[in-house]
């Protein structure tokens, strides 16, 4: 993997936290972000960042979205997220 694919997955973090922190306010984003960090994962498993997919899976693995409710996993998942954008950050220097 190069700096390139690092960026994209970076960015691609940053864009899941915004995602979940919308769903602060809109619960129905929950499911929004539960889908596309499941495709997340797959983009991961397919171009070999086997650590970051590894903390993806667990991060799912916490994850039960709800439709009308505030995430019971919010902070947990909160902090996975923002431990997972600092790995990456580590791997750009």
């Amino acid at each position: 993997m190069d700096r390139n694919d690092w960026i994209e997955i970076n960015k691609e973090l940053i864009r899941l936290y915004e995602l979940h922190e919308m769903g602060v306010s809109q619960p129905n984003k929950c499911r929004e972000f539960n889908s596309q960090a499941s495709l997340f994962l797959q983009r991961l498993e397919e171009i070999g960042a086997d650590d970051i997919a590894d903390r993806v899976m667990e991060l799912l693995a916490g994850c039960s979205p709800k439709d009308f409710s505030p995430c019971d996993n919010r902070l947990s998942t909160k902090g996975s997220l923002e431990r997972l954008q600092e790995r990456i950050k580590k791997k750009l220097e």
